[in-house]
């Protein structure tokens, strides 16, 4: 290729050496007054956009946003960057950035909602060639099967009200000692359960946590949400449903389960948010 490159450069040279008039402004140097080609950019997605699927990675082939008020899966929040991380350690910063750069967005915590985090970052390819964006992608998700919902709209200040994608007072279809799904129901209206909030936990993976740290961890949190005392009578007092992170998202860092007052298939009507003990009495024995 340089030896083509040089051949051509001298063609081009003994033609315009044959030339004795040239055009007014030519001065015959191949080497001047050309303009240096544009700097080349490096692909940044923007916020504000939603997305008709989910991804891990964002690429410029793979991009294509879409209007946020039609039909649409994920909407970016946030937009920002990251060190120069290794690779096993990218995708955890952007979770833990991104966790906090979304509830202003949504006016709380986004993991008290029925909602999913998801960052997005530049291929591989990209890293290399220098590009250290990362985006903040949120996904709503259905509480009765756990389905990602195609929606229409923005999340902004979904969890500022009373929107339906806060966890609030539901129906739980509990088979045995598991939960197969979760149907929303405004506080007003008789309900099994009310959400009373999270705790996280510090194990390392999902599989060590364990049921014993679930009920102690929800009871604190229900104690805490109906303002009875934190101590060894809450068990006769209330029951609790608990919902960890998936293994997925807590290698990412969800480390948070989210705890439901559950009276054991008894109906509840209005919230029972500072109930007290008058009206949560100890009516549970244990043997």
């Amino acid at each position: 290729m340089r030896r083509w490159v040089a051949a051509l450069a001298g063609v081009l040279t003994l033609a315009l050496a044959g030339c004795s008039d040239l055009p007014s402004g030519v001065d015959g140097d191949l080497t001047n007054g050309w303009p240096a080609p544009p700097a080349a950019q490096q692909f940044r997605p923007a916020a504000a956009q939603c997305h008709p699927d989910v991804v891990e990675q964002g690429t410029i082939d793979d991009y294509a946003p879409v209007a946020c008020r039609g039909p649409h899966v994920a909407e970016t929040v946030a937009i920002a960057d990251l060190p120069d991380l290794p690779a096993g350690q990218r995708k955890g910063r952007a979770f833990r950035e991104c966790s906090k750069r979304v509830t202003t967005f949504l006016g709380g915590d986004w993991r008290t909602g029925w909602l999913v985090l998801q960052p997005v970052l530049p291929s591989p390819r990209a890293w290399a060639g220098g590009a250290r964006w990362y985006r903040c992608d949120l996904v709503e998700t259905s509480p009765v099967d756990g389905d990602l919902v195609r929606r229409s709209g923005s999340l902004k200040g979904a969890l500022a009200g009373s929107g339906k994608v806060r966890m609030t007072c539901a129906d739980p279809s509990v088979v045995g000692e598991r939960v197969a799904a979760m149907r929303p129901v405004a506080c007003a209206k008789a309900h099994t359960a009310e959400f009373a909030g999270i705790f996280e936990s510090k194990r390392a993976s999902a599989a060590a946590l364990t049921a014993g740290e679930m009920e102690k961890g929800c009871h604190r949190t229900i104690a805490k949400f109906t303002g009875i005392p934190d101590n060894g009578s809450v068990r006769n007092r209330v029951g609790w449903l608990g919902f960890p992170p998936d293994d997925a998202s807590w290698k990412l860092g969800d480390r948070a389960v989210r705890c439901f007052l559950w009276l054991n298939g008894e109906r509840m009507t209005g919230t029972y948010k500072n109930a007290g003990t008058r009206k949560l009495k100890i009516h549970y024995v244990y043997r």
